[in-house]
């Protein structure tokens, strides 16, 4: 099994880029919307699609050349272990 190399992001670097994944989860989330909406598409979207959004948003700023470019704070686990701890707060078993 090969091991990921991370690349560790000054403060102001991390800080941009994560901006920068925001903003096109935002972006992304509104085309695909806009596609969902579309009659051809009504009713065929669910919760799933939304996390594609954010992972392509994650993707394609963190893995461009999917091995080189891995950003610690941005690896999958850490992602994952973020949601369910938001998650866990809103559901009540935090």
């Amino acid at each position: 099994m090969n091991e990921i190399k991370y690349q560790e992001l000054e403060p102001e670097e991390q800080h941009d880029l994560f901006n920068k994944i925001c903003d096109d989860i935002i972006e992304i989330t509104k085309e695909y919307k806009k596609r969902a909406n579309e009659s051809r598409y009504k009713g065929t979207k669910d919760l799933t699609d939304i996390g594609d959004f954010i992972g392509k948003a994650i993707g394609q700023n963190t893995c461009k050349d999917e091995k080189d470019l891995n950003i610690w704070a941005f690896d999958q686990n850490s992602f994952i272990f973020g949601f369910q701890h938001d998650y866990s707060i809103h559901d009540g078993t935090h």
